[in-house]
């Protein structure tokens, strides 16, 4: 997934009349939260098939701080990543963090972010966004855009992305992307249980998915959907939200 590098060189940039943006996108981002997610401290446990994690993700302005911590395969591990720093805690110890390594554990904590902060994080700068136009799913229209990514960006930098919004109220309903490796997949999110905590609209997500070589968003319809097992829930629990200190 490309997050890693679009998070460390820059925020995305507020929605405006000049972003160049789809109409619906910036609507989206205004809709789920608008200038809350630029200054605020977002406290939250998340919780899926990999597991449960405690979250801490502050954003002010231009300046942020994910601070990620739960039990992995190796025992507890916190990573806590700014705009220029990755540190690391190993079972509760402080560990130095091999440049070789800082970009792995970077892409840890931002994969447990990413997601939770939809659709703000589509206004990162290196994201080619196409709109196309509006499609049917479960008797309704939903205005569907695709997402990619400037070559260079990222080490996955080839993954691709579509979003479901609904056309009137702009909210974000359904999601998808492929990616490659060995042998690659695909995943579709379904958005389920909306709340809005501190102005911001959360949510949990229904994960189907498959694996498989040359699997691309564009082959996913509401019928073709139905051959995606199901993986997990992920739910995003403990919510707190508050301006950033200064």
């Amino acid at each position: 997934m490309p997050w890693l590098i679009l998070a460390l060189l820059a925020l995305p940039a507020p929605p405006s009349e000049a972003s160049g943006r789809p109409e619906i996108v910036d609507r989206a981002i205004q809709f789920h939260g608008g200038e809350r997610y630029t200054a605020s401290e977002t406290r939250f446990n998340l919780c899926s098939k990999s597991g449960c994690f405690e979250v801490l993700a502050k954003v002010d302005g231009g300046s942020f701080l994910y601070d990620v911590a739960g039990k992995v395969r190796d025992g507890q591990r916190r990573v806590r990543v700014t705009n220029d720093t990755v540190e690391l805690w190993s079972q509760g110890t402080p560990t130095t963090v091999p440049p070789e390594r800082r970009q792995a554990l970077a892409d840890w904590a931002m994969a447990r972010v990413y997601f939770v902060f939809l659709p703000y994080r589509l206004g990162d700068p290196s994201a080619r966004i196409q709109d196309l136009g509006e499609e049917r799913w479960g008797g309704r229209e939903l205005h569907r855009i695709k997402v990619t990514f400037e070559p260079g960006s990222s080490t996955d930098a080839d993954d691709e992305f579509l979003y479901w919004f609904d056309p009137e109220t702009a909210r974000l309903e359904q999601f998808a992307y492929s990616y490659a490796g060995n042998p690659g997949g695909l995943r579709f999110r379904r958005l389920i249980n909306y709340r809005r905590v501190g102005g911001i609209l959360f949510f949990d997500q229904e994960n189907l998915g498959t694996e498989g070589h040359g699997l691309s968003v564009d082959s996913l319809s509401e019928e073709t959907v139905k051959d995606l097992r199901s993986i997990s829930t992920v739910r995003v629990n403990g919510l707190r939200v508050s301006p950033s200190p200064p």
